[in-house]
């Protein structure tokens, strides 16, 4: 083995919810588990549970790797860069691999714009890893970024893992795992997206080719999690229910094996087109109880120019037929679409405030590198700042706009968004004010202060803050929702 002590570590994020870790992250889930298979020591590092750089030093003093994996998102990747650069001069023979969904998107570019990294991982990285642990030569590892001299080379990801039985699931030895403030935990079940919307990145970070677990392999994970005390299980991928009858058979199988108290979530969203009211009802009775939608805009119009592929009637029918069944219902819309108007985006604000659902979020659409919307942008000279910093600062949670249209100027955006922010609280306090079990006075008073915007960035930053919000959640809504 070339490398046989591996410290995988997240870098920190600041905008918004991506602050601090309430879950384990999957992807490097997967590289741990992919490496501890393969017997290589392995550590995880999650910079979101609230640790400092100092921390960090540490905890590689300590461990004394001979490789680091950073994983990188795109929002605040210059910090990361930064320390990257930090930590080689501290330790000048420690080796760097980044991965994650900006080394994907970017590439050969990650590697030129910080030095301090000498290889890059795209797309399904635990492969990769695998190969340059174990010493394989560089020109014959698929997905791998490196060094040559003064060269920059890419080795093109020629073929999915199309297996994903074989890899197995992610148990999170190599984590802290206590120390995360929720008892949830995610499980991903498919990998691509075969879809076109004109705002997603996915497809240079996962791929475009649907792959998927089987029925029960999944299964098999979430009894897996069951039997260890977890209860709420988050399943994160980006197209659960594209296949129907893969869903049924794992809500068959989850009939047959019985689990009093599950609460199986779809945060991420599915597609209201890939659902219909047979299949939300047996999801229902087997323990599914959060479902979210990506509605993104409020009529055809829109849908149309950012080439969802759904239609509002559709859409509008699955919303409904959720929220009679009982689901708790998101509701996820992106506000300032090429060609938006201010009389679109309140046929959005309508749609959201028409169906009793748990939350409607309105996001402040950021456009990525290799996204159609990037280049029209682009092309048309709407960016407000420079690429680069957008790339850097911007972010879906917080009302400082990346680009204007002529139909939404800048200011219009920061407008609406405001506007969208108002609407997603008044929303939030409806759902708590149904479902909390206190007096009607009470459960008024006790949904105006948790939609209160400091409370709410309080309980979704700080840890003792959201294991007080999850014994709160128990306490006033029940255990099984």
């Amino acid at each position: 083995m070339k490398f046989k002590k591996v410290l995988l570590i997240s870098a920190r994020f600041y905008k918004g919810i991506h602050r601090l870790s309430i879950t384990p992250v999957a992807g490097l889930g997967y590289i741990s588990h992919a490496l501890l298979g393969s017997g290589i020591e392995t550590s995880v590092f999650d910079m979101n549970l609230q640790y400092d750089f100092a921390q960090l030093v540490k905890r590689i003093s300590e461990y004394k790797p001979d490789l680091i994996g950073f994983s990188v998102m795109t929002f605040g990747h210059k910090e990361a860069y930064q320390n990257i650069t930090r930590i080689k001069k501290i330790f000048h023979n420690i080796t760097v691999i980044v991965g994650g969904p900006h080394v994907s998107t970017l590439r050969e570019r990650v590697l030129k714009d910080c030095p301090g990294i000498d290889y890059g991982a795209v797309l399904e990285g635990d492969r990769t890893i695998l190969d340059l642990c174990s010493g394989k030569d560089h020109a014959n590892i698929q997905g791998l970024i490196y060094r040559k001299g003064n060269e920059i080379i890419y080795n093109k990801y020629l073929d999915f893992i199309q297996d994903l039985d074989k890899v197995g699931y992610p148990k999170y030895e190599a984590f802290e795992l206590a120390k995360y403030p929720t008892r949830q935990i995610g499980i991903v079940t498919s990998r691509g997206c075969p879809y076109n919307c004109i705002y997603c990145p996915v497809i240079t970070a996962i791929g475009r080719k649907f792959r998927f677990r089987s029925a029960s392999s999944v299964v098999e994970e979430i009894e897996y999690w069951y039997n260890r005390g977890f209860r709420e299980i988050l399943i994160l991928d980006d197209n659960f229910t594209l296949l129907k009858k893969r869903v049924n058979e794992i809500c068959d199988l989850l009939t047959q094996k019985q689990l009093p108290g599950i609460s199986l979530k779809c945060p991420n969203g599915i597609r209201a087109d890939m659902v219909d009211h047979a299949l939300l009802k047996k999801m229902k009775e087997v323990g599914f109880d959060k479902i979210a939608f990506g509605v993104e805009a409020g009529n055809d119009k829109i849908l149309a120019n950012i080439k969802k592929g759904e239609s509002i009637a559709t859409i509008e029918k699955s919303i409904s037929d959720a929220c009679q069944l009982g689901f708790d219902v998101d509701l996820f819309f992106i506000l300032g679409s090429p060609g938006e108007t201010i009389s679109d985006i309140n046929d959005s604000f309508a749609l959201a405030l028409r169906y009793p659902v748990s939350s409607a979020k309105f996001y402040n659409i950021v456009p990525f590198p290799t996204t159609e919307l990037f280049n029209w942008i682009q092309k048309n000279n709407y960016f407000l700042h420079d690429p680069e910093d957008i790339l850097n600062n911007a972010s879906h949670f917080v009302n400082e706009p990346a680009f204007f249209t002529p139909e939404l100027s800048a200011q219009q955006r920061k407008d609406v968004f405001r506007q969208a922010s108002k609407i997603t609280r008044k929303i939030r306090r409806n759902y708590i004010e149904r479902r909390v079990k206190l007096p009607k006075f009470f459960a008024k008073a006790f949904s105006m202060a948790f939609t209160n915007p400091f409370v709410e960035d309080t309980l979704l930053t700080n840890i003792i803050f959201v294991k007080f919000k999850e014994a709160v959640k128990y306490l006033t809504l029940g255990k099984n929702k």
